[in-house]
């Protein structure tokens, strides 16, 4: 297996040693006695009780990207924390890099201009009130002229 490839899956048993002293030799002996490395997120689990960077946020910002009919994501008011601004971030780039290889996400406002081009791309082309498309009343997604009984 590639060295880079497996110091990240498993990651290396001293970077728990500043948590619990003799973490690594610990780790080297249960790994022994099992008979198989412990993935770094489990040994994160044993020693710290919780682990992250394993994939949850870019799953999460995937999920809300993908669903292009939802109501478009709105933040154009400043992020409250260091935590939605790193969620932000990260969703603006996901985002770029999934337009670039042409693949349709949902509209997110990120300034007040973005919100003005989408109100006059959809201005008037739509009465029904329950549309989850836009965020402005009356809704504004284009509806089929047969839909509406006219043809």
């Amino acid at each position: 297996m590639n060295k880079d490839i497996e110091k990240w899956i498993y990651g290396d048993n001293y970077s728990f040693e500043y948590t619990k002293p003799g973490a690594a030799e610990l780790i080297e002996r249960v790994e022994a006695a099992l008979g198989f490395k412990l993935f770094f997120w489990q040994k994160a689990f044993i020693f710290v009780g919780h682990f992250r960077r394993y994939g949850e946020t870019t799953a999460e910002i995937l999920r809300a990207l993908l669903d292009t009919e939802a109501e478009p994501l709105d933040y154009t008011k400043r992020a409250g924390n260091g935590r939605e601004k790193f969620y932000r971030q990260e969703l603006r780039e996901i985002q770029g890099k999934l337009q670039g290889a042409g693949i349709k996400t949902r509209a997110v406002f990120w300034c007040a201009a973005d919100k003005c081009r989408y109100r006059e791309r959809y201005k008037g082309t739509c009465e029904k009130p329950d549309c989850k498309r836009c965020p402005f009343p009356p809704c504004t997604q284009a509806e089929e002229p047969e839909r509406r009984g006219r043809v």
